[in-house]
């Protein structure tokens, strides 16, 4: 799918609309956002025309949670996806309710064989219940809890799950930071399934330092993509054998610098792996 923006459908800026109309030359898709929300999505999703190519970013299945997330929830990610026609749909591992109660931040995936287990489970039973195929992402981390490296439990759930993966480059190093190696992004890089991964994320973001180390907060369009994460790129690029789609997630940029962050990625694809955008819309 080449090179696409990941936008928030209901955001004032960037707004998809003008991007469409304006800046169709600086994007390849969409990957659109809609916080969860299927009850006032008819409207704006009608207004992406067919020949946009689109991938769905959900939110709220909650797949690492202990046991599976409610019937409406699944059936409004259901209905979304009926509406988008999406090639998949990407979800966190993470958990964003509890007790029913929206939380203001995510609380990634405890990193444990319990956790493996519940996240499989869950994600082989929405498999049956929505069309097409869910895709899980690295969560952000400020903390890690459990006994597993990252990359294995990614490693498990995917293979256990029969899935693909969504890899967030800023997402890992947030974890590297949180166990000291955040000086070192492709830290054990080599243990990950690499032929998983079907799309990668790269998002703005800001480090916050504190006593005794320092925390990634995505920022998505509000900021500059750390130069980690153009490392991780670099480093990645011609190692992931089934990508399809690369993503800048720019909620809150302005039109324009959500397709010059765009066109920053595009030109590394190029120096590094030009032959894979072969066939794809290129400005």
């Amino acid at each position: 799918m080449g090179v696409g923006l990941g936008i928030d459908i209901f955001d004032v800026q960037p707004d998809f609309r003008t991007l469409i109309r304006d800046h169709r030359d600086g994007f390849d898709f969409l990957e659109v956002y809609s916080r969860g929300d299927w009850e006032h999505t008819d409207e704006p999703f009608s207004e992406i025309p067919a020949d946009v190519p689109r991938t769905y970013h959900h939110e709220g299945l909650d797949p690492v949670g202990p046991s599976l997330c409610p019937d409406d929830t699944i059936a409004g990610c259901a209905k979304n996806q009926k509406l988008l026609n999406p090639p998949w749909t990407v979800e966190e591992l993470a958990v964003r309710h509890i007790d029913g109660r929206y939380t203001d931040f995510f609380f990634p995936a405890i990193l444990n064989a319990d956790c493996v287990k519940a996240t499989v489970a869950n994600l082989r039973e929405l498999a049956k219940r929505i069309p097409g195929p869910l895709l899980p992402e690295n969560a952000p981390y400020e903390f890690v809890v459990g006994d597993m490296h990252l990359f294995d439990f990614m490693n498990e759930v995917a293979h256990g799950a029969e899935c693909g993966l969504v890899l967030d480059l800023g997402h890992v190093w947030s974890y590297q930071l949180c166990v000291g190696k955040g000086d070192q992004p492709d830290d054990q890089i080599s243990r990950l399934d690499l032929s998983r991964i079907i799309e990668v994320h790269l998002a703005g973001a800001r480090i916050e330092d504190y006593e005794g180390g320092r925390i990634y907060r995505d920022l998505h369009g509000a900021g500059p993509i750390p130069e980690e994460s153009l490392f991780l790129l670099r480093q990645l690029l011609g190692k992931l054998p089934n990508l399809k789609a690369i993503t800048i997630e720019v909620e809150d940029a302005s039109e324009a610098v959500a397709v010059a962050q765009a066109r920053q990625v595009r030109e590394i694809v190029q120096q590094i792996r030009p032959t894979w955008l072969e066939g794809v819309h290129v400005a």
